[in-house]
Parts: C-alpha cells; structure tokens; sequence
C-alpha cells in the first residue's frame, strides 16, 4: 500500500492538537452511563492495488502476462451513530455503538494497460456495529478502543461497460477520545480502519485485446471523523442552594421583679429601684403591653391572699404610671398564692413568693 495524507495520519495530528485543550479544560461533571445518540463527519483515504484474473495482454510481442494496478480512492463521509455506556468503576466504560454513513469514496484507474481505458470504484455508504472500552483519564474525558463489524456498498465499474453493485461485510477497528465539554454533551474524534473485503468487475473481450478478464480490487480505508453526542442520561443536580438563614429567635421577655415584706403591699426602696428600671425599659424600645401580676406566700387564708396579692399589683402599676408608663399599657392582676416561686407547704413564709412580676413581652 502507498499512502498520500491517510485518515490515520489526519486523524493522530488531530487527537495530538487536542491533548493540550483537554488537559487544561475545566471539568464539565456527567454521567457516561446510558443511551446516546450524534452525529459525525470525517474523511478516508487509501491507495489500493488491484489484480487481474485471468492475465490480459501486456507484455512484449503481446505476451500474456499478470498485470496489476492500482486505485487512490478518497473522499468524505457523514452520518449518524446511536450508542448505549455502562459506567463500572471511577475510570472505565464499556459500551456497544453503532452509525451508518453516506460515504463519498471514489477512485479511478487507466485498468487495461496499452489503452486509456478506466475503470471507477466507489462506496456511497458504510455502517458500523462496534464495541467500545473506554479509560476516563478525567471525569470527563475517555480516551477509547473500539471494533467490530463493517458493512457498505461496493461499486465497481469497468470498460465495456460493465458494471458490479455488491454490499460486503468485514471489519474495523481504531481508537479516539471523547470529551464531554457540558453536562449530557460530548465530542470526539476518532481514528478508524476498515476492511470491507474485495470486489471484482468483468473486462471483456473486445476490450482487452481478446481476454475476458475481471479486475479485482480489495477495498480498505483509513479514516479519521469528529462527532458530536447528547447524552440521555441524567444530568448531575444543580448545587444545592445556600441555606437559608434560620429566622432569629424571639427575645426572651423581660422580667422585673419586684419583692415585698410579709403581709404587706407596700413598695420597699428596693422595689422602687426595680420599678424604675423596668419603667427605662419601656420607655427604650417599641410600645410594649406590660403585664403586672401579683403573688403572695401561702401563709393565710387564700382569699386573703388574693386580695393582697392585687393590692401589690395595683401599687407597682401607680408607681409604674407615675414614672410615665401609660395606664392602658398594663394588664394588672393578682394571682394569691397562686405560682410560687419556690414552692412551700400551706402556712409557709417564704420571701421569693411574696412579689409583683413586672414582664415585658
């Protein structure tokens, strides 16, 4: 075989261009498991010799002698390929693909030597079913191996005219990388060679010089193509959406406390300190509804206790008002020995329970 610029060759220039741009490309996170369907171009070349059988007149003194020849035959192709991954591991992928082309393959040759006469070889379309074993040298980027079967068309014309229309099958094999420069798209290029066999064509008599022969003509090609693929997989999540900060809690409500002697309702100074500071409280921040509830220990009957704890009650609300905390601002109450603050058996004196809470929501 004599090669001019194969398929081979294009297709290594290309895959040593890309080589750079992938390993300095950012990572487009995807799945490679899963159907997937492109399409793809490219272009093949060969030259291929051919043979006479029988021999034809050529020699000196016209001779018969074995004569051969050969084709450059070239030309583009493109199409469509329908694949199906399994993803197994972090870095391997098997897989099974398969892609018909519409192929542009021709070639011509002076086939019956001391005449001009020429014969034509060509393939309009070939179609693949392969495996393919790929090496993820990135998460997204497969360097792979692939091959299987070949199937095309055949067409071979001959002086005559005669003519030989015939679908081989054989076999290809080759090599590439694929990309996946965004989720659920990808694009490779790829080197392949193919063998679809051999075919023949009659040369007659009348043309040959009185030999009917047939030339036969073994078709191989290399190739190179670039394709393009959308994955159906799924697509990875988007990344999850920043937290929302949680909602600050409420404030604790403020307490004022303030302490009374036993059996009294009347306002100590203490208390009064304590009254004028729940007073700056209110008067510091937005209007508030106080609540102003009395208690009293559980010494005495508990209707006395009642009353007394109102008496305490109603006082802190005065002293409150008269510092300027509006009336209708209050709820007062009394709650009598109810809700002690440190709970006592009945008849116990107990100072922490003899008080006027002062709350601020």
């Amino acid at each position: 075989m004599r090669f001019k610029m194969t398929g081979a060759a294009a297709a290594a220039s290309l895959l040593a261009s890309m080589a750079p741009a992938v390993a300095q490309a950012p990572m487009a996170m995807g799945d490679w498991s899963g159907f997937y369907i492109g399409a793809n171009v490219g272009a093949g070349t060969q030259n291929t010799n051919f043979s006479y059988n029988p021999a034809i007149p050529g020699g000196p003194a016209g001779a018969l002698t074995t004569t051969s020849g050969n084709f450059n035959h070239e030309g583009p192709f493109g199409g469509g390929t329908l694949g199906y991954n399994w993803q197994f591991g972090p870095g391997w992928v098997w897989g099974l693909e398969g892609d018909i082309d519409g192929d542009g393959n021709r070639g011509y040759s002076t086939c019956v030597p001391t005449t001009t006469a020429h014969c034509s070889l060509a393939n309009n379309w070939v179609g693949t079913v392969r495996g393919r074993l790929g090496w993820l040298a990135m998460p997204n980027a497969m360097l792979f191996v692939t091959g299987g079967a070949a199937f095309g068309d055949i067409k071979t014309t001959a002086p005559g005219p005669t003519n030989n229309d015939t679908t081989n099958v054989g076999w290809t094999a080759g090599a590439g990388l694929e990309y996946m420069f965004a989720p659920q798209w990808s694009v490779k290029l790829e080197y392949r060679h193919t063998d679809l066999g051999s075919a023949s064509t009659a040369i007659p008599a009348a043309v040959t010089g009185g030999v009917a022969t047939s030339a036969k003509v073994d078709w191989t090609t290399d190739s190179a193509l670039l394709g393009f693929n959308f994955h159906f997989n799924n697509p990875p999540p988007p990344p999850p959406a920043p937290m929302a900060m949680p909602a600050p809690p409420p404030a604790a409500p403020k307490v004022f406390i303030v302490f009374f002697d036993w059996d009294k309702d009347v306002v100590t100074p203490e208390g009064q300190q304590i009254i004028q500071q729940a007073a700056d409280a209110y008067r510091s921040g937005a209007p508030v509804q106080l609540q102003v509830t009395g208690y009293t220990d559980r010494s005495g009957s508990p209707g006395y206790n009642q009353r007394l704890s109102e008496r305490r009650a109603n006082n802190v609300a005065r002293a409150l008002a008269a510092l300027g905390v509006p009336k209708n601002e209050m709820v007062v109450s009394g709650r009598g020995e109810n809700d002690n603050r440190v709970p006592t058996a009945p008849g116990v004196r107990e100072p922490q329970n003899r008080r006027v809470e002062i709350v601020a929501p």
